[in-house]
């Protein structure tokens, strides 16, 4: 079987405008995915808010949704209540913590701004491990990350727990849960940040999180997980706790509607059946922005 991408919604896409190199802008990278019969997207980038963009994308294209959100890295403010709420009171669906900014991910890759391959943006000094966290001196949650939190529990929006550490984002999810946010995916779980082991995915999951497993963790350039090991984690937690997405739109990768079908369809090859690949693509996708499935 050919996969069928009908009606499908990919959570993560990266185009131009970005200070990366991107392979597509966010009108090529839609009207791609709508001629492949896919239902929406939402756009992402490190650097800005996307609400505006998908708004004015979106009406170029007929029948498709397009949705935007926020990544807290310095940019906008760092972990900003202010420009959360803004971007939610205009629409946005998705609130990512710090990607590229974060802490953890200085600490791994060696400093803000840079992966193992591509830089954009600001990178600090030399070795500079600088970045955002979610804690104070005391590891306690700061004050504005529990605001942000409030925020995206009261627009019931959804959260993205990004590159922050792996007990970072153990400590999110429970004090998300705590304040009322019901959507909270773990972002590529199995990427070099944060690089969960399967176990902690597991744990996450049963405090109340979805994981959000991506074309670009697999891919040939980064390659940090294999087919096997997403198939295996999706049997272990369960295809109701989960998302495919395509994380895609870099240079290096397909674009973003062929990343996910062909991510889709090693899936399906390694045991995925039609309808949990559909689930996966279409249904949860869809219930997390609150949609109705098409």
């Amino acid at each position: 079987m050919l996969v069928n991408l009908q009606g499908a919604i990919d959570l993560h896409v990266h185009t131009y405008p970005c200070l990366f190199p991107r392979l597509c802008d966010d009108y090529t990278a839609v009207v791609a995915a709508a001629q492949a019969g896919m239902g929406g997207m939402v756009l992402k980038c490190h650097h800005e808010s996307t609400v505006s963009r998908a708004r004015e994308v979106g009406r170029q294209v007929e029948g498709f949704k397009v949705y935007g959100g926020i990544v807290l890295n310095t940019y906008v403010g760092g972990i900003n209540p202010a420009a959360v709420e803004a971007a939610l009171k205009m629409g946005g669906k998705i609130v990512w913590m710090p990607t590229i900014d974060a802490a953890y991910h200085a600490r791994v890759h060696g400093s803000r701004g840079r992966y193992d391959v591509q830089e954009g943006g600001n990178t600090g000094r030399p070795g500079e491990q600088e970045g955002i966290t979610i804690w104070d001196n005391e590891k306690n949650i700061t004050p504005n990350t529990l605001e942000v939190l409030d925020l995206v529990a009261q627009y019931d929006a959804i959260l993205g727990t990004s590159h922050l550490s792996p007990e970072e984002i153990y400590e999110l999810v429970k004090a998300a849960r705590g304040r009322g946010v019901k959507k909270i995916l773990i972002t590529h779980p199995f990427f070099k940040v944060p690089k969960l082991s399967l176990q902690e995915l597991k744990e996450l999951v049963e405090l109340g999180a979805i994981a959000e497993f991506g074309y670009c963790t697999i891919s040939p350039m980064w390659h940090y997980a294999t087919i096997e090991e997403v198939f295996i984690a999706l049997k272990t937690i369960g295809i109701e706790n989960a998302v495919l997405m395509s994380d895609a739109g870099q240079r290096h990768n397909p674009f973003p509607h062929e990343a996910l079908r062909i991510f889709a369809q090693c899936l399906y090859e390694k045991g995925l059946s039609e309808k949990e690949i559909r689930h996966l693509t279409v249904e949860k996708p869809a219930e997390l922005l609150g949609e109705e499935v098409r």
